[in-house]
């Protein structure tokens, strides 16, 4: 856990402190748009499993036509995955900034050339 400069035991009751001060993890509109996705993705649930069963019954549709679904499906699941993912990273610099740990730079210091 070199990356904040402190033993990982340190690190951990940093954010732990944090935690508790920052108070939960999602707000009201977090946790809103958190519903609002998950509603989604039991939409692209239905959509995958109506598409399965057609298949399993042999009325699949023309490969070009299922290409669209995929795509749009494909679409809606990267789209809520980066909603999520920015939520995350929104909180977590949040708790690293109460916990005051910042990111040591660990990139490699260029040397005298050889």
């Amino acid at each position: 856990m070199e990356l904040f400069g402190l033993p990982k035991a340190e690190i951990v009751r940093r954010l732990i402190r944090a935690s508790v001060q920052a108070g939960p993890a999602l707000s009201a509109e977090n946790m809103e748009a958190v519903l609002t996705l998950a509603s989604e993705v039991r939409q692209v649930g239905r959509t995958l499993a109506q598409m399965l069963r057609m298949m399993r019954q042999g009325r699949g549709m023309e490969l070009a036509a299922a290409e669209q679904v995929w795509s749009e499906l494909h679409g809606a699941i990267a789209a809520i995955d980066e909603e999520l993912t920015e939520m995350t990273v929104a909180h977590g610099a949040g708790l690293r900034r109460l916990a005051r740990l910042s990111v040591i730079d660990m990139a490699p210091t260029k040397g005298p050339a050889a």
